[in-house]
């Protein structure tokens, strides 16, 4: 491996031959990244050119050829050449067209069962109509055979530590994916259930150090091709609130839990929480709007959209204070509009909300909400004052005697305790003055 000069100071000289110099390592590099780019671009333009005189079942075999071409290039970088990144590329795509497929039989089988009452979409390149049950059944069974030996040789290559996970997570998003539902409902629910299904595998890949590096991120990366062409396929049908609501659910969740293992950047994750904190607002506020059908007139119903901020303080990185300064101030104004509007259930939401607001601001040690607190509490104690002032109304004296006894107690009490309370006063408003 080295060879030295017979001098007095040998120095090693590199064997070029296993250890290529830097600037041809780069051109490799850049080689590989443009033959990655000109299949997936080359792939997409043949999807994208609506080719009339080209039936549906072409279509698939086409991609199906493709596919095997992929295979077959990687067999050849790792049995012919010896060389295992060039065979880590080509299944990598290899495994990337899989959901493609799939997404293709899945159209057809849809087109079969709902006939005439399918939707059609107005891209000639997604419809898959008029394909005989024989040709979709072989097209079923190879795609299926495809996603087990495929997926299987892929991860095999990516990360052979994980292989029977991530195989299991790439069969169950193509599960779901293959399924010929298109309404408004079901496919949200579907999006939901694969969604958290890949988020937990995710998480124990996570733990994983082998799948940081390239081959690894790759391999995560690839699971998530099944529920980008569910969202995807979704978005082209007619939407539905309850499609929204899923999506800003999952921006939120994506953008303010698990962005943060993905990046060290305090700006990208700042910014990451701030789109999920609209997500999330956005999402609950279509709940309140669509699915309950009470508007935004109600004010108690979008009180959790307060509730909400205090929550996602406890998990952004910071500005959590900031977080519980517009919590707090959202639930007052939304309660003294709820009092002032005299709204169902107002007087009680505004003492459970400043009992509430109160010992978050002890909790934190923070002015804002507590003061708020208080100030909700007031306005739901005065509200009940008027059934004292309706009370005296109808019997003036039996109120006055019980005012009177209640002052003389209090006198007597005060009398008793005055030293402590002063004390306890004292300490109270030093502890409140330092306070953020």
């Amino acid at each position: 491996m080295y060879a030295y000069k017979l001098d007095s100071n040998p120095e090693p000289i590199l064997d070029t031959a296993t250890h290529p110099p830097a600037l041809a390592t780069q051109i490799i590099g850049y080689l590989r990244w443009a033959g990655t780019g000109l299949i997936v671009i080359s792939a997409i333009g043949f999807m994208l050119q609506s080719r009339a005189d080209l039936l549906p079942a072409y279509r698939y075999w086409i991609g199906l050829g493709l596919t095997l071409l992929l295979c077959a290039g990687g067999m050849i970088c790792r049995y012919g050449l010896k060389e295992t990144t060039g065979a880590r590329i080509f299944f990598a795509l290899g495994v990337a067209f899989l959901p493609v497929q799939v997404s293709q039989v899945s159209a057809m089988l849809y087109a079969f069962s709902q006939g005439s009452l399918a939707l059609q979409l107005p891209y000639h390149w997604l419809q898959f109509g008029n394909v005989s049950p024989s040709l979709i059944a072989a097209d079923f069974i190879i795609t299926v055979l495809l996603l087990v030996l495929v997926g299987y040789a892929g991860f095999a290559m990516l990360a052979r530590r994980q292989v029977k996970r991530l195989l299991q997570a790439l069969l169950l998003g193509s599960f779901l994916l293959l399924l010929p539902v298109r309404d408004a409902y079901w496919p949200p629910i579907l999006i939901t259930l694969l969604f958290f299904a890949l988020r937990a595998v995710e998480q124990q890949l996570r733990q994983d150090s082998t799948l940081r590096l390239g081959e690894g991120l790759t391999a995560r990366v690839l699971l998530s091709l099944p529920l980008l062409i569910l969202i995807g396929r979704s978005l082209l049908h007619p939407a539905s609130c309850l499609l929204g609501i899923v999506l800003a659910f999952i921006t939120a969740v994506t953008c303010i839990l698990d962005l943060k293992h993905y990046t060290k950047s305090a700006s990208i994750i700042d910014a990451g929480q701030f789109v999920g904190t609209l997500a999330a607002l956005l999402a609950w506020l279509n709940v309140t709007d669509t699915l309950l059908g009470l508007g935004y007139q109600h004010y108690g119903l979008l009180l959790p959209a307060a509730l909400l901020l205090f929550i996602l303080s406890m998990y952004v990185d910071r500005y959590s204070a900031t977080y519980r300064l517009l919590g707090a101030v959202l639930a007052c104004g939304l309660i003294t509009g709820s009092l002032l509007d005299g709204q169902a259930f107002a007087p009680l939401l505004a003492l459970a909300t400043g009992l509430s607001l109160s010992v978050v601001g002890l909790r934190y040690h923070e002015k804002v909400p507590f003061f708020a607190g208080h100030l909700c509490c007031l306005g739901g104690v005065l509200f009940y004052c008027g059934y004292a002032i309706d009370a005296y109304q109808q019997a003036p004296w039996l109120s006055t005697i019980g005012l009177g006894l209640a002052v003389l107690l209090a006198a007597s009490y005060l009398e008793k305790r005055q030293q402590h309370i002063i004390g306890k006063v004292d300490a109270y408003w030093h502890e409140l003055q330092s306070w953020g």
